[in-house]
């Protein structure tokens, strides 16, 4: 909240934060209208072909641009950001206000994504950037970065409302495209811990989100995933794991808060 509503001076709110909250009421009236259009069953809306998506950057340490089809989003790195993108034929881009129409970025089929990243931080800094589609299992695109200096990604990418039979996420990370793995969680509710090779991964706890798994090596790598939850609030665990060599997306019934473990190997050329 502390990016879109700041007390100003006198107790005032500035012009900028009143825009911000403007923009933020536009989506959720779109997002509400979207949603009673397809409970209705019929619109000139079309929701059944809308494409929502977030595209969240993880960028303390770093400056960040990202264009998608040759529009630049508002994603500047420094912080933790996100912002909701949509269909460019969407019905409501037609009557949005113009500082809302650049969010009308996205189309059915393939996207192009620039990006453009330097680490003006510490050694210790890292860059997590992904674009998710609503009803997903995991990202369509992920990109990671801990080593490198500075990157610049161009990418095409896929999207369409219903999720493909045959997909996988796109993944870029220091090593290149598809040469390391990640884990993503879907579940609110839950804590996972992913170990790779025997060392001891990042935890995520109480929220989804992707965990890319530094320490990938060339052969046989082993994948323990450790993971709980309170079956009072959480009664299934979905989470995905993204490997060079396969895909898995998992679901598991919680029965009982004690911590539980899944084993996995995958090989990498």
């Amino acid at each position: 909240m502390r990016d879109i509503v700041r007390t100003a001076k006198n107790s005032l709110i500035g012009g900028k934060t009143m825009k911000r909250i403007f923009i933020i009421s536009c989506i959720s009236l779109l997002l509400a209208c979207n949603a009673f259009a397809e409970r209705k069953g019929g619109s000139d809306m079309k929701p059944q072909n809308d494409i929502n998506a977030i595209l969240s950057c993880f960028g303390y340490g770093y400056k960040v641009s990202v264009t998608i089809n040759g529009v630049p989003t508002s994603i500047k790195g420094g912080k933790s950001e996100s912002m909701r993108l949509f269909n460019q034929d969407n019905e409501m881009a037609k009557s949005a206000p113009p500082e809302m129409k650049k969010l009308f970025m996205l189309k059915p089929g393939e996207n192009q994504i620039q990006i453009e990243y330097k680490k003006e931080g510490t050694a210790n800094d890292k860059l997590t950037l992904s674009l998710e589609l609503e009803g997903y299992p995991a990202p369509v695109f992920l990109l990671y970065s801990a080593k490198k200096p500075s990157g610049k990604v161009t990418k095409s990418v896929i999207l369409q409302k219903a999720v493909p039979q045959d997909f996988k996420p796109v993944f870029i990370s220091d090593e290149g495209e598809n040469k390391s793995a990640f884990v993503h969680v879907s579940t609110m509710d839950a804590t996972i811990t992913p170990i790779l090779n025997n060392v001891k991964g990042m935890t995520l706890a109480g929220m989804p989100g992707s965990i890319p798994l530094e320490g990938v090596k060339p052969g046989k790598n082993e994948l323990v995933i450790k993971y709980k939850a309170d079956p009072s609030s959480t009664k299934e665990l979905k989470f995905a794991v993204i490997t060079p060599e396969w895909k898995k997306f998992i679901t598991k019934k919680i029965t009982d808060p004690s911590e539980k473990e899944e084993k996995f190997t995958f090989n990498v050329k």
